[in-house]
């Protein structure tokens, strides 16, 4: 037994993901009656809806951006790679799948930037006989697919580009950044997270195996990650901070391995 699938049995799935980083931390339940700035993340997928124009002003604000487009762009990136990144991760390393449909998450934006913390309605596995809306083919590679991309993200991803006019290829760009740091920033095996990383794209819509590509780095202290280079760009030097993100594209391909790796 690993060590994740030992801790999974001791203390619970939510604990063991937990004990991978804050991004994987998942609240169950309503948040607290009165609790300021939750939102249903089915209701974002409305692309004129008031909670999908809060969460998009808040991107705004928080990061400085120059356009709404760009807020978009950022948003995509940073909500895949946080809110759905614990089902992405625990498929990776358990093959079963949390119910990450919209419909089942809340999630409450960081004034700053990004998504602050996300609840799960009610704690499910969506993989297994009898699952409700699981693809007839079910493997878990598809109904993690389903869930996270064709369910939650994409139709996301529709709506910003309806509201702001973001490019499809970008907004798709930042999903595939989302999803593959949803493993990149883990602490398991990058050997064992490229090979589900290919198990995620194979098959996956959207073409997001065209949009980036995933390699292992050795940091200074001899420890390996998994990264992710971009060959989309999410605008974020256009933000306030005015630096490019460590996976730009704009960045060659060289200079960023050797930025993950502390030798620039």
């Amino acid at each position: 037994m690993s060590a994740y699938e030992a801790a999974t049995a001791h203390d619970g799935p939510l604990a063991a993901l937990a004990a991978h980083g804050p991004r994987y931390r998942l609240g169950v339940g309503a948040p607290p009656p009165g609790a300021p700035g939750w939102l249903a993340a089915d209701r974002l997928l409305d692309p004129y809806g008031p909670e999908l124009s809060h969460l998009l002003d808040t991107e705004h604000r928080g990061s400085g951006h120059r356009t709404a487009h760009a807020a978009a762009l950022t948003l995509i990136a940073v909500y895949a790679g946080r809110v759905t990144a614990a089902a992405v991760l625990h498929w990776a390393l358990t093959g079963r799948v949390l119910d990450v449909r919209p419909g089942n998450v809340w999630l409450r934006p960081d004034p700053g930037h990004g998504i602050a913390e996300v609840r799960l309605r009610a704690f499910r596995m969506l993989d297994g006989p009898g699952v409700p809306d699981a693809p007839a083919d079910a493997g878990s590679a598809a109904t993690v697919q389903h869930a996270v991309l064709t369910q939650h993200l994409f139709p996301l991803a529709d709506a910003l580009r309806e509201r702001t006019r973001a490019g499809l290829r970008q907004l798709r760009g930042g999903v595939a950044h989302g999803c593959a740091t949803a493993l990149g920033a883990s602490r398991a095996d990058p050997d064992l997270l490229a090979r589900h990383w290919a198990a995620f794209l194979d098959g996956a819509p959207g073409g997001l195996a065209a949009l980036g590509d995933v390699v292992t780095v050795t940091r200074p202290d001899g420890t390996r990650r998994l990264v992710y280079l971009r060959r989309t760009c999410c605008l974020f030097y256009t933000s306030a901070e005015a630096v490019r993100c460590a996976s730009c594209c704009l960045t060659s391909r060289d200079d960023r391995i050797a930025a993950y790796e502390g030798r620039s």
